[in-house]
């Protein structure tokens, strides 16, 4: 994915603690945003699949507001990163690079560099501070969800029926 003509509007960082492959999982997975993320979206169409990503049109909360978006979500594995490009809709033409480090088998910081097309300075600053809020709120759901897969896969929770599940 190609940045050029594009303004970087802001930086997060962040150490998430859950395994690269939890977080993979949580890339590829386009089904649990408006079932987990319900603060920020309200339904899901997927539009397309592939082994590397996906593109679906989102509804955005609140829905009173009827604002759409089409997201394609493009994995870069070998390389540890992944984008986010709104390709119609609300924020159309933004791009979220997201670059994984591993620190241990159960802790990734992760760097997630937001960008817009130009913008004056001001409009910028607002767009930046806006994704640093969205994405500390959409990391902290996703790091709860993937530290308890994690904990429920540790307990072998896959082998058990679902009648003999003990959610402890």
């Amino acid at each position: 994915m190609d940045s050029h003509n594009l303004t970087l509007v802001a930086t997060y960082r962040r150490t998430i603690h859950a395994s690269l492959e939890r977080i993979w999982e949580n890339v590829l997975d386009w089904e649990h945003l408006p079932w987990l993320h319900r603060k920020s979206f309200t339904a899901i169409h997927l539009l397309e699949q592939t082994s590397v990503g996906w593109r679906a049109r989102v509804t955005l909360a609140p829905v009173e507001k009827k604002r759409e978006a089409v997201i394609a979500i493009e994995t870069d594995m070998p390389n540890l990163r992944y984008w986010s490009r709104t390709i119609e809709g609300q924020g159309a033409g933004n791009r979220v690079l997201t670059s994984l480090s591993p620190v241990s088998q159960h802790a990734i910081t992760i760097v997630v560099e937001f960008y817009a097309p130009s913008l004056p300075s001001d409009k910028a600053q607002a767009l930046g501070d806006a994704y640093m809020r969205l994405y500390k709120q959409l990391w902290d759901e996703d790091e709860r969800m993937m530290q308890r897969r994690q904990a429920l896969l540790d307990r072998g929770w896959q082998s058990r029926s679902i009648e003999n599940f003990d959610m402890k």
